[in-house]
């Protein structure tokens, strides 16, 4: 990393590459599908070009796939099914999509296109079904629907994740 990609605040990488992220996610959706610069995403995230370009590279589909990967890798957190209950989950993807609300929309008006984005969705679903099934093997295949249902109504109502418990009330997981 040059000397001028380095960051100026006390952010970690995590912290920056997210805030990239999200910004990107967000152009994505107010100016249109890649109608948006590297200016436009350093300025969003308060970090310099060069450091969009030292993390993401210069190509635009490049730097908006990698994004969305990264994005809803969070959003699906798929990773930490095996280290927690239904219910602490919901609450972690519940702050999540606040911090990233961008995603939440774009996670919707791109689910069920024939698109790069699309199937990246459909198969992150995927995984996640797959992972709640082996998880809580006491679940049906609905009950797991209906969680996840639950999960998306409780992200667009905007639910607060310290009323979780009720929502999730009758799930013993």
């Amino acid at each position: 990393m040059s000397a001028s990609a380095k960051p100026t605040s006390n952010q970690s990488k995590e912290e920056i590459y997210f805030a990239v992220c999200n910004a990107i996610l967000k152009m994505e959706f107010a100016k249109g599908h890649l109608k948006w610069t590297v200016s436009d995403i350093a300025r969003e995230s308060k970090i310099t070009r060069s450091l969009v370009y030292y993390y993401f590279g210069k190509e635009k589909k490049a730097v908006l796939a990698e994004a969305y990967r990264f994005i809803i890798s969070h959003f699906y957190d798929i990773e930490r099914v095996k280290k927690t209950s239904v219910k602490e989950r919901l609450q972690k993807t519940l702050r999540a999509a606040s911090s990233m609300p961008y995603l939440f929309i774009l996670l919707f008006i791109e689910k069920g296109r024939d698109s790069e984005f699309g199937r990246m969705i459909e198969e992150s679903e995927k995984e996640l079904f797959n992972a709640l099934k082996v998880e809580f093997p006491h679940l049906t295949e609905t009950q797991i629907l209906e969680i996840y249902m639950l999960q998306l109504g409780a992200i667009t109502y905007h639910y607060p994740p310290e009323k979780v418990s009720a929502l999730f009330s009758k799930y013993k997981a």
